[in-house]
C-alpha cells in the first residue's frame, strides 16, 4: 500500500511541475476564466483529463505488452529521467532569469453555468492538448516511465497513478480559474516562483532516480 501511496504522490508532484510551466493551457484557463467565469477552467480540466484517460487505456491495451522489454524498460527510465531533468533546469532558469511573465488580471463579470459553456470548454480543452507538442512528449518519455512502475502494481497502480495526476490539473487550474474569475490578488509572481523553484528541486531528485534506476 505503501507503493501505490508512493505512486499517487510522486505522480501528483510531476503533474504540477508540467501544470505550473506556463503554456496554452494556462493560457486558455485564464482567459476563459476572465471573460467567462470560474467554471470554464473546470470543464477545460475535464477536457485534458478525458483526453489522459483515454491515452492511458490506449497505451496500456496497445503498448504494454512491448514494454515487458527488459531494454524498453532502460530505454524509456533513461529517456524519462533525462527530460525530468531538462524540465527541472529550465524551470530553474526561468526563475532566477526571470523569464516568468504571467499576468493575473482580475474581472468582476459573473456568468451562469449551463450545458453549451461545458460542452464547449470540454471539448477546447481537449483540443488544447491535442495541439500541444510538449504534452506528447511528457506522456512519451516520463508519462510512459511513469506507467510502467504502476503497471506492476496491476489496476490499483494505474489508478493511483492517474487520480494523482489528475488531482494536480484540477487543483492548480482550478486554483487559477478561481483568482481570476474572483479578483483575488494574494497570489503573485513571487510566491509562484517560489513553487517552482520546489518543483524543479524535485525534479531533478526523480530524474536521477529513474536514471539510476534504469542502469542498476
Amino acid at each position: 500500500m505503501s507503493e501505490v501511496i508512493q505512486i499517487f504522490i510522486g505522480s501528483m508532484i510531476v503533474a504540477f511541475s508540467g501544470a505550473l510551466v506556463p503554456g496554452p493551457m494556462l493560457t486558455l484557463v485564464i482567459s476563459s476564466a476572465a471573460e467567462k467565469g470560474f467554471w470554464t477552467s473546470f470543464f477545460i480540466v475535464v477536457g485534458h483529463c478525458i483526453l489522459e484517460l483515454v491515452l492511458i487505456i490506449c497505451f496500456i491495451l496497445g503498448i504494454l505488452n512491448y514494454l515487458k522489454n527488459p531494454l524498453v524498460l532502460k530505454i524509456i527510465g533513461i529517456f524519462g529521467g533525462a527530460f525530468l531533468l531538462y524540465m527541472g533546469a529550465n524551470m530553474l532558469y526561468s526563475v532566477l532569469k526571470k523569464k516568468i511573465n504571467i499576468n493575473f488580471k482580475s474581472t468582476t463579470r459573473k456568468y451562469s453555468l449551463n450545458k453549451k459553456i461545458a460542452g464547449t470548454f470540454t471539448l477546447k480543452g481537449i483540443i488544447i492538448s491535442l495541439v500541444n507538442p510538449y504534452w506528447y512528449i511528457w506522456w512519451i518519455s516520463i508519462g510512459a516511465a511513469f506507467l510502467i512502475r504502476s503497471v506492476k502494481l496491476s489496476t490499483i497502480g494505474i489508478t493511483s497513478f492517474y487520480i494523482g495526476h489528475i488531482c494536480a490539473d484540477f487543483i492548480w487550474f482550478l486554483f487559477i480559474g478561481f483568482l481570476i474569475s474572483s479578483g483575488r490578488k494574494f497570489f503573485n509572481k513571487k510566491i509562484y516562483s517560489v513553487i517552482l523553484i520546489i518543483c524543479s528541486l524535485f525534479l531533478f531528485y526523480l530524474g536521477a532516480k529513474f536514471i539510476i534506476d534504469a542502469v542498476i
